[in-house]
């Protein structure tokens, strides 16, 4: 468990060993990133390790550079400073191509920015075929995610023609059969209607357990998919601890703005109850 000063900026004080140990898939040591039209950095000097397997959630207030750091770990952006590595590759060094390389995907809040085929099948087929992949491993691995996506029906549609929770299923579809090590999903449940938000988190939790999942979510409940929960506020990260530890914690809450649980809110709310300083 790692919690930051609460007083202001947290200071860089996660143990090199700490970091060692959950960075085999993640490492980020003082990681810095600016946007060339802007005087402060959207993310300053931040230090995090993941292990492979690992379910992790990242929250924070709008604009506070959550997706800034989505498009770092998937190499759409190149650090200004600082250690990025994804499974042992410094992102500074890497080519264009690492990303297919070492497995990482991404999906985003909109589905619609990430779709070029004109059907959902050629949707999902996309990235194999511009892999080269023999066409009829391509025709298996296609057909089983529309059955394991309940996509089977939309086959032929376009999938600019769906609702917004079958376009999120397509979009992760896509990015799954090619069988990613590292998912990193940036809002994808924003969008949608409660009924669309509950598909999309039913496909999530069903992911096997040897892909790395970097969730980033507004919605508290969805915090509590992954053992670990990281809060970032003003392009840092000011907590990382399960999401019951950080939940219970009023100065983490205070500072970032998130939203809480209903269960952690009674919980705490009887903590305080039983404090005769609370009653005072």
């Amino acid at each position: 468990m790692v919690f930051y000063s609460t007083t202001g900026f947290p200071e860089n004080t996660i143990p090199v060993t700490t970091l060692i140990q959950r960075s085999n898939c993640i490492l980020a040591e003082n990681l810095t990133f600016r946007y060339p039209e802007r005087s402060k950095p959207a993310l300053g000097s931040v230090s995090f390790g993941i292990s492979s397997g690992e379910r992790v959630t990242l929250m924070g207030p709008n604009g506070c550079g959550k997706s800034t750091l989505a498009k770092l770990l998937a190499g759409l952006i190149a650090p200004t400073s600082g250690v990025l590595q994804i499974f042992g590759q410094d992102l500074q060094a890497a080519s264009a191509s690492y990303r297919r390389a070492d497995k990482v995907g991404i999906v985003f809040q909109s589905p619609d920015d990430q779709m070029v085929a004109s059907t959902v099948e050629r949707e999902i087929a996309f990235g194999l075929e511009n892999m080269g992949i023999e066409s009829g491993l391509i025709r298996a691995k296609v057909d089983a995610l529309m059955d394991g996506f309940d996509l089977r029906k939309f086959a032929r549609r376009s999938p600019h023609h769906l609702s917004g929770g079958e376009k999120q299923r397509v979009a992760l579809a896509s990015v799954l059969v090619m069988e990613p090590k590292l998912l990193i999903l940036d809002e994808v449940t924003s969008l949608l209607d409660p009924v669309g938000r509950s598909d999309v988190l039913n496909m999530i939790s069903k992911l096997k357990s040897e892909i790395t999942v970097f969730l980033i979510t507004q919605f508290p409940k969805e915090a509590l998919i992954g053992g670990r929960l990281m809060i970032m506020s003003r392009g840092q990260i000011i907590a990382d601890a399960s999401p019951e530890d950080v939940f219970m914690e009023s100065a983490i809450q205070k500072q970032s703005d998130i939203g809480v649980p209903l269960v952690y809110r009674l919980l705490k709310e009887a903590e305080c109850s039983q404090d005769p300083s609370f009653r005072k």
